[in-house]
């Protein structure tokens, strides 16, 4: 199993969007066996893979009270060493596509994980994944926007890292500090590499754009994705919908963005 997480510590540049779309399309285009890992608090990987009754998360998160009501979320993955990973393994109506939820409480968790000194925090992930090497070709994780031990987790488990950016100048910051991030997590997991960044929201005609991929290709142009994504319509009806990209945009003429990110997929599986 190939494991791959998604970070940039800036938010609102596609990182959800991404993730959603490439593993669906891992497992319904290329048939291969994907575990979708949240490891957001806001759940919204979790919304698109699972029918959520917004009223009772309302009101439960409203009286304080706890608990995924999709059954065992990573949350309890990171607090139970001794869990066995396949109770919070949610198959979704996709073939091929499994998923480990979130919940909004996960935040509040990574505070009990400070307090909890009996194992090194940032391993718990991947020794649960271990147990799951076999059943899987890919495992795609999400994270939250944010330096937290909880991210740690998601790259100290990971093969590769991928970076999706906006064009501007708070997506120069957060590629900064998730680069910074990325290469301390290396020095206690070697095996992490960076796989690549690529541009959502693209529009080439904007001259800001143009001046961020400059300033990005010179500082790190060997890790910049031949592709980009532009802006699609479909990414935002489907996440109404709680459809991924594919499934939405299931016409015979798929739209350029969906094109973007199939291109995107068979690259990460090239590399």
């Amino acid at each position: 199993m190939k494991t791959i997480i998604f970070l940039n510590n800036k938010g609102g540049v596609g990182k959800t969007a991404s993730v959603t779309t490439i593993a669906h399309m891992l497992a319904e285009r290329y048939g291969k066996r994907v575990l979708l890992i949240d490891l957001d608090p806001q759940m919204n990987a979790t919304c698109m893979f699972s029918e959520i009754d917004f009223v009772k998360l309302f009101a439960k998160v409203y009286h304080g009270e706890s608990g995924c009501e999709e059954g065992k979320s990573v949350e309890d993955l990171l607090l139970d060493r001794n869990l066995d990973i396949h109770k919070c393994i949610k198959k979704t109506k996709y073939p091929n596509l499994d998923i480990i939820c979130s919940y909004l409480t996960l935040s509040e968790a990574e505070e009990r994980m400070k307090g909890d000194v009996k194992s090194p925090q940032q391993f718990r992930l991947k020794k649960h994944l271990k147990n799951v090497q076999n059943e899987y070709d890919y495992c795609i994780i999400d994270s939250s926007p944010s330096v937290s031990i909880v991210n740690i987790n998601g790259l100290a488990a990971a093969d590769q890292v991928y970076l999706p950016l906006r064009c501007d100048g708070g997506s120069l910051l957060g590629i900064a500090i998730t680069m910074n991030l990325v290469h301390t997590v290396q020095e206690y997991n070697p095996d992490l590499q960076i796989g690549g960044m690529f541009f959502t929201q693209w529009n080439g005609r904007k001259n800001v754009a143009k001046t961020v991929y400059e300033l990005l290709a010179d500082a790190f142009g060997e890790y910049i994705l031949p592709v980009n994504v532009g802006t699609s319509k479909n990414i935002e009806e489907g996440s109404l919908l709680q459809e991924p990209l594919l499934a939405y945009d299931n016409g015979k003429h798929p739209c350029t963005v969906t094109r973007e990110y199939l291109e995107i997929t068979e690259y990460i599986m090239e590399h």
